[in-house]
């Protein structure tokens, strides 16, 4: 994949044309996207609070306007950079309807869910970290519409409102933290920071019924292959 930026921070690839992506590599290695739309770019997710001028950028390098920003679930090294770069950008902030609460000050630490991930906010909550700057206006998102070509799954357990987004044309799908990629295999999202992991089990079954060819996680490499069957395989373990 050609390489547009690079430094020691982050890192700009051009995956095939229409299609981009940004890895930071500090705290952990984390991905955003750009996907082309006939009147424009989406950047699907926006990295950690510090992140926007790497991702203006990128927007740059790719050379189209940015006008939508989807944020796939409300973690701050997904939505972090959102309400700069909307601000900056004018590019209207979309997210599900069930995360909207926690992109605009709320913290999850409440939730009812597995103990580990609640302690892990709990502790956020307390030092003031895991909460990304609020952003005023988000636009719902609900399953089954479109953002584009870009079709919205709802696929909660590590948020209630976790989404993947689905491009039948090139068989891709963009799915959040709920799979990763380290090392060119996958695995389950982390479930420390996994509020319902039954749920979380039920969303992945889901891209099993999807032909994808191209997983575009929010952690680690592009990965081609056939990802049903690994999916079924993760299902199975």
């Amino acid at each position: 994949m050609p390489v547009l930026k690079s430094n020691g921070q982050h890192v700009v690839r051009q995956v095939q044309p229409g299609l981009w992506q940004i890895v930071f590599h500090f705290p952990a290695s984390t991905n955003c996207w750009l996907w082309k739309e006939n009147d424009g770019l989406t950047l699907v997710d926006a990295g950690f609070p510090w992140s926007a001028k790497a991702i203006l950028a990128a927007i740059e390098c790719a050379g189209e306007p940015l006008k939508r920003i989807v944020i796939t679930h409300a973690h701050p090294d997904h939505a972090g950079a959102a309400a700069e770069i909307s601000g900056k950008t004018g590019a209207v902030v979309m997210a599900h309807s069930e995360d909207i609460p926690y992109l605009q000050g709320c913290s999850m630490a409440e939730v009812p869910g597995f103990w580990p991930c609640r302690a892990v906010l709990q502790m956020g909550r307390y030092f003031g970290i895991l909460n990304a700057p609020s952003i005023a206006r988000v636009q719902p998102l609900a399953d089954g519409e479109f953002v584009g070509t870009l079709q919205v799954l709802h696929t909660p357990g590590h948020t209630p409102g976790s989404i993947s987004l689905w491009a039948e044309t090139e068989k891709a799908v963009f799915c959040g933290d709920n799979i990763c990629t380290s090392f060119r295999f996958l695995h389950v999202g982390m479930p420390w920071f996994t509020l319902d992991l039954r749920a979380q089990k039920a969303s992945l079954a889901s891209y099993a019924n999807l032909p994808v060819q191209l997983l575009l996680s929010g952690h680690g490499a592009v990965y081609r292959g056939d990802i049903a069957y690994q999916v079924r395989r993760l299902l199975a373990a």
